[in-house]
C-alpha cells in the first residue's frame, strides 16, 4: 500500500525518494561494478540501501491513479507495478544490475516526470531538493 493517498503526495514523496536514492549512492561511494559484484558483508548492506529506495519509488509510482497514468504516457507505469511485485514477493531473485539500471536509467525519467506533474499542478517541491 502507498504511503501517501493522493498522486500530490506520492510526486512528493516520490522526488524525496528519488534525491535520496542519488545521495545514497554518492555517500556509498557506489558504482556499477562495486554494487553489482560486491558480495561483502557492507556490499550487501549497500544493495539493501538502494534496494529499499528502489522498492519504495516502485510502490509509491506504481499507485498513481489511472488519470495521472494516462495523462503522462511516456512512464511505464505497467512495468513499474510489475517491478514492485517481483520486489515484493520473489525477493530472493533480486537481480543486482536491475536495480543499478533502475536507479541510473530509470529514475531521471521519474523525475522529470515529478518536475512536470509539480508544475503543471503548482506543487512545489523545494523542501525535496537534492542538496
Amino acid at each position: 500500500m502507498s504511503a501517501r493517498n493522493s498522486d500530490d503526495g506520492r510526486v512528493l514523496e516520490l522526488w524525496r525518494i528519488l534525491n535520496e536514492t542519488k545521495a545514497r549512492v554518492s555517500a556509498l561511494g557506489l558504482t556499477k561494478e562495486r554494487f553489482v559484484s560486491d558480495e561483502s558483508l557492507q556490499g550487501r548492506i549497500n544493495v539493501d540501501a538502494i534496494f529499499m529506495c528502489v522498492f519504495h519509488v516502485t510502490e509509491e509510482a506504481g499507485n498513481m491513479s489511472d488519470e495521472t497514468q494516462r495523462a503522462y504516457p511516456d512512464i511505464p507505469w505497467r512495468a513499474i507495478h510489475g517491478m514492485r511485485n517481483i520486489f515484493a514477493h520473489d525477493y530472493g531473485k533480486l537481480d543486482r544490475a536491475v536495480i543499478w539500471s533502475a536507479v541510473t536509467d530509470d529514475f531521471p525519467t521519474l523525475k522529470s516526470f515529478c518536475l512536470k506533474y509539480a508544475e503543471r499542478r503548482n506543487i512545489k517541491l523545494d523542501g525535496y531538493k537534492p542538496e
